[in-house]
């Protein structure tokens, strides 16, 4: 009996493993003390650092840049659109405007 549980449980792991598609870039704000938020989760503060963008369970991927002076900005990435990234080799990179 557990070997069969075995048979059924293992394609499935596999199959969870192949729909997680993530990728890392480097995420520069300027100002460089603004709040930068992956998906609404604070990652962290506008300083040039490496995050992860995970496509496992989502169409798009939003990066948000908040700071009290400034006004926020916000941009959308798909798949497609971070995987061109990928392959040229560009980073996400965010300006805020003056209020």
């Amino acid at each position: 009996m557990r070997r069969n549980h075995l048979s059924i449980l293992l394609p499935l792991l596999a199959l969870c493993a192949c729909n997680s598609t993530s990728f890392v870039r480097v995420v520069s704000v300027n100002p460089p003390d603004a709040s930068v938020y992956i998906n609404g989760v604070r990652v962290g503060a506008g300083d040039s650092r490496p995050q992860k963008f995970d496509f496992g369970n989502n169409k798009r991927v939003y990066v948000q840049a908040t700071h009290p002076d400034y006004q926020p900005e916000l941009e959308w990435f798909d798949l497609e659109k971070m995987e061109h990234m990928v392959d040229t080799d560009t980073n996400v990179k965010l300006t805020l405007r003056a209020r």
